[in-house]
């Protein structure tokens, strides 16, 4: 495979921020070919660096289709490890490989290469660095069993990825080629592509919402295809993939939540996150609802900012209104009492914002205004009767942003930050 082909094609191409050099130098140290990925790569990469991986652990290894599963709630197994990282290709695997090989895990579950067919690289290509990423798996931890899982289809009718307009054929012929890698280098092949493909080879429209990911109904179908291979005697509720029960702590916010493999870093198999994908406030209540009819044990939510433009989304504003924040919490605590009253509130304070970087700019100066709003927020917590914990001192530099080590955007955080975040947290989640 061409690297300069390779270098042109990778997914969010950009010089390092300074913030993520000290994940980029380690896996610069570990893969001297080590390439520059984007923004949430670092974050996961990161975050994965401060996670142990041991022989009992079972490892799900690939891109957006992988990290987005909750992999141990589905099969009720704390043992099993999320490793997926959005828009990864052969290399990122490759680059960050050791983070997962040095605990020599007992087996791993690889599907990577779609991103790749997205940068109209040819399955050749792909399936040759396939092959030479799960002889170096084979290298660095040998007793590691390695099961290969085909691409799935793809639904151009979304029109959603322009990229992978007329890649179908791409993505058989590939799958044909992957198998031939599984028997070459004596692994387990798991075809999926069956499971997920209509009478016109085209993933079904009721499985996803944008032509190549998968929605809930679509995790249950890899689950049960992949069960035998992890645990034959597991059974999947019919109704709920990820249940939620009365032994459940549930952490409950924006995408800070839905960045961290919170069960790892609590230590704790019961708990569980719940996350929006918008970074703004005024989704809480709702979200928190939605939650608390399942009765877990205990909800911590997590408060966000206003958003200057909702109807964008994700676009955090310095000019947020403390009042509104509050009202939104409020309603949600509210939703919880109402809807599961044994359940258990914990509620956390603002995370900081980074104001050094552009889009956050507005931010700048603003560290009185979030110390006021937590304040409020505290209150808020005394009047409802229930727990308080102050994420922010543990978050924030002497200027009131959120510590340059802990993120790579301003907001979003690296694995440091969320390793702080958790030592926090550990103080009402036992």
């Amino acid at each position: 495979m061409n690297k300069s082909t390779i270098v042109a094609s990778i997914i969010g191409l950009c010089a390092a921020t300074a913030n993520a050099q000290a994940i980029y130098d380690y896996l610069s140290e570990k893969a001297p070919e080590a390439y520059k990925y984007n923004e949430y790569y670092y974050q996961r990469a990161s975050h994965f660096a401060e996670l142990p991986v041991d022989s009992d652990d079972i490892i799900i290894l690939g891109n957006s289709l992988s990290d987005n599963g909750r992999w141990n709630e589905a099969f009720d197994d704390a043992n099993i490890k999320n490793r997926g990282i959005i828009s990864d290709v052969v290399q990122g695997i490759s680059d960050r490989l050791e983070l997962v090989t040095k605990g020599k895990p007992k087996k791993i579950f690889l599907l990577i290469g779609v991103n790749d067919v997205s940068h109209h690289l040819t399955p050749d290509s792909i399936t040759t660095a396939v092959e030479k990423l799960i002889v170096k798996i084979k290298q660095q931890t040998p007793t590691t069993e390695i099961y290969l899982q085909s691409w799935l289809p793809i639904n151009n009718d979304f029109k959603r990825y322009k990229n992978m307009i007329g890649k179908e054929m791409v993505i058989f012929h590939g799958n044909v080629m992957l198998e031939q890698v599984a028997r070459r280098q004596g692994v387990t092949w798991i075809n999926l592509f069956p499971a997920f493909a209509d009478k016109e080879m085209k993933l079904p429209k009721h499985l996803t919402n944008d032509g190549l990911h998968l929605n809930d109904a679509g995790y249950r179908i890899w689950c049960q295809e992949i069960a035998k291979y992890i645990n034959p005697d597991v059974q999947f509720n019919p109704n709920d993939l990820y249940p939620i029960d009365g032994e459940d702590i549930v952490l409950v916010g924006n995408q800070l939540i839905g960045g961290a493999e919170w069960h790892e870093l609590l230590g704790n198999a019961n708990v569980k996150a719940r996350n929006s994908w918008a970074d703004v406030v005024d989704g809480l209540p709702s979200l928190a609802k939605s939650v608390a009819q399942k009765a877990p044990k205990k909800i911590v939510l997590l408060p966000s900012y206003n958003g200057k433009n909702l109807e964008k989304g994700h676009n955090l504003s310095g000019a947020f209104n403390a009042d509104s924040i509050v009202a939104y919490v409020d309603q949600a605590i509210k939703n919880i009492k109402e809807v599961s009253p044994n359940t258990e509130i914990v509620l956390q304070s603002l995370i900081p914002v980074n104001s050094t970087y552009e889009k956050y700019a507005d931010f700048k100066g603003s560290a009185k205004k979030v110390k006021a709003a937590n304040k409020k927020l505290q209150k808020l917590a005394k009047k409802h009767n229930i727990q308080w914990v102050d994420v922010y001192p543990a978050m924030i530099d002497e200027n009131g942003d959120l510590k340059a080590e802990f993120t790579n955007d301003g907001f979003k955080l690296m694995g440091k930050g969320y390793t702080a975040w958790g030592n926090v947290l550990k103080t009402v989640i036992k």
